[in-house]
């Protein structure tokens, strides 16, 4: 009996352990990983992911920029029990790039494992900002003309500027060290880069101005090859008040023209050449829409006294060339010159529309400005406008003068030559017993100075040491009178060119209205007589 017992007693346990070792196998296979789901999303963003779970889990992100926003804060790992779950994730910008981003997200369960969701992040939103120095955001890029244009370019990837016109010069510069490099662009993830731009002339391309609709561009690029922007270039042009130009030479002063006009040369007094050039001088101007506008000046030297006068008008290009004896041809952009009989002094420039329209109304009071330096108020052209001449010039008789030919007078003060003609009144010049005279004008009076004439007659033999011996002499008459040699009428002396001179101060006793006669001697004999015209006032 005892044994049958026993065995009854195993029976009967073991059906128990069977039993609960069936519930338990039943309990493991029903708790099963939630399937996988798929949730697409970007930097910043906080989408839920919901699942049910039949037993106690775990689940964890492989990505560092996809947490679980959890109570005890953001989480790589979280874990919990049975039932419906809704998790809030975090989206975080960490290592976003310019490509797809994957994190997967693996849960634990009952001796289970498996990816219950798949969360895409968009590719990094590139961006590249463009501000004036003000701050203000453009669209596009102007680069300047003479100046370089300032801008900040700022982006939120390594970039680099992989496409530049030629004809824009660029200047970075770094605001710390005040580095500057040229012909490159880049920046670094949100640091502004300081350039500058501006164009480069070639004398034809800045005339003109460029508009976004032109389609000029400076293309840029992130550096793993992704992320291009194409930001627009626009040019506002030279500007309404500039110009430049290129003549024959780099010196637009110091020219000379053949009487007739046909023959233009200029001296270099550096080295001694003298360059020449027929019938015209080139020229090429550069100004905004090839709109300016050509000034004729002809200079004059009355009594010692420089002056200048607008010839003609100008009405854009109606030029009253009857007027001028200059004329510049805008088309062919060349200067000629009317043949002439005796010297004459011009000025010629070229103003851009833009201050043209501002001085027309009265030319000479807006170009010209005054030098005091000699103790006279002489006309001079304007530090302003002197940028705009083209050319100065003299036109004159190439015919080399001899040494002893004609007269050299100037003006004690100025210094300004005072042009002699000859004489040819017969009985006077019998009278004084020569066969060579000159007529000058002497200077008009100025208040407070006592203005002058110095004379060189350019006559052989009358010298410093010939006056010294003797033997070089003149004499001065003036209303039946012989002036003296004083500090009040006249002496000699040696000029600015160290030769000897006559200073003529004039009559003690004024003018009168009447010619003062200066007659030259050598070794007794008249030579040369000079008549000098009383002052105009």
């Amino acid at each position: 009996m005892k044994r049958v017992f026993n065995r009854q007693i195993f029976a009967t346990l073991l059906i128990g352990v069977v039993a609960l070792f069936a519930q338990s196998c039943e309990k493991e296979t029903t708790a099963t990983v939630p399937g996988a789901q798929e949730i697409e999303c970007k930097a910043g963003d906080n989408p839920s992911l919901s699942f049910t779970a039949g037993d106690k889990w775990e689940i964890s992100s492989d990505a560092i920029w996809c947490k679980f926003v959890t109570s005890a804060g953001e989480l790589q790992n979280m874990a919990g029990g049975a039932g419906s779950h809704t998790i809030t994730l975090k989206i975080t910008d960490d290592n976003n790039g310019s490509s797809w981003s994957t994190a997967k997200i693996t849960m634990k369960m009952g001796g289970q494992t498996g990816i219950i969701a798949t969360v895409k992040r968009h590719p990094k939103e590139l961006y590249m900002r463009v501000n004036d120095v003000a701050e203000n955001p453009k669209k596009s890029l102007e680069i300047g003309y003479i100046d370089y244009k300032p801008w900040y370019i700022e982006a939120n990837f390594r970039f680099a500027a992989v496409e530049i016109p030629e004809w824009v010069e660029v200047k970075q510069i770094n605001e710390e060290t005040y580095e500057e490099t040229y012909g490159s662009i880049t920046g670094a993830p949100g640091q502004r880069s300081y350039v500058m731009l501006r164009i480069v002339t070639d004398g034809y391309r800045e005339r003109y101005p460029i508009t976004e609709e032109d389609g000029h561009v400076i293309k840029f690029q992130g550096e793993d090859g992704n992320g291009e922007f194409e930001v627009p270039i626009t040019y506002a042009g030279m500007g309404k008040n500039a110009l430049t130009f290129v003549g024959p030479t780099e010196k637009n002063y110091g020219w000379e023209v053949s009487l007739d006009g046909k023959e233009f040369r200029q001296h270099n007094e550096e080295n001694g050449s003298t360059v020449k050039f027929s019938n015209e001088l080139a020229f090429d101007i550069a100004a905004q829409n090839d709109e300016f506008d050509i000034l004729y000046l002809e200079k004059s030297i009355n009594r010692g006294i420089l002056e200048y006068k607008h010839i003609g008008t100008n009405d854009y290009n109606k030029v009253d060339e009857a007027k001028s004896w200059m004329h510049f041809d805008k088309e062919a952009m060349t200067l000629t010159i009317d043949e002439g009989t005796t010297t004459r002094y011009g000025l010629v420039m070229a103003l851009p529309r833009g201050i043209y329209n501002i001085i027309r109304a009265d030319v000479e009071k807006y170009i010209l400005d005054v030098d005091g330096a000699s103790g006279i108020d002489l006309p001079i052209i304007d530090q302003e406008y002197e940028k705009f001449v083209l050319i100065e010039l003299t036109q004159r008789d190439f015919t080399e003068q001899q040494p002893y030919e004609g007269m050299y007078i100037y003006h004690s003060l100025t210094t300004l030559e005072i042009p002699a003609k000859e004489y040819t009144n017969a009985a006077t010049m019998a009278e004084y017993g020569v066969d060579t005279a000159y007529e000058c004008p002497f200077v008009n009076s100025i208040e407070g100075k006592k203005p002058g004439i110095v004379i060189d007659p350019r006559t052989e033999n009358w010298t410093t040491a010939m006056y010294e011996e003797g033997n070089a002499t003149v004499e001065i008459f003036h209303n039946g009178k012989s002036l003296k040699m004083s500090d009040d009428e006249y002496y000699l002396g040696e000029n600015k060119d160290e030769n000897m001179a006559v200073y003529l101060w004039g009559p003690k006793d004024g003018w009168q209205g009447k010619s003062a006669y200066i007659l030259f001697k050598v070794n007794g004999e008249a030579k040369k007589l000079l008549v000098v015209t009383p002052p105009a006032k």
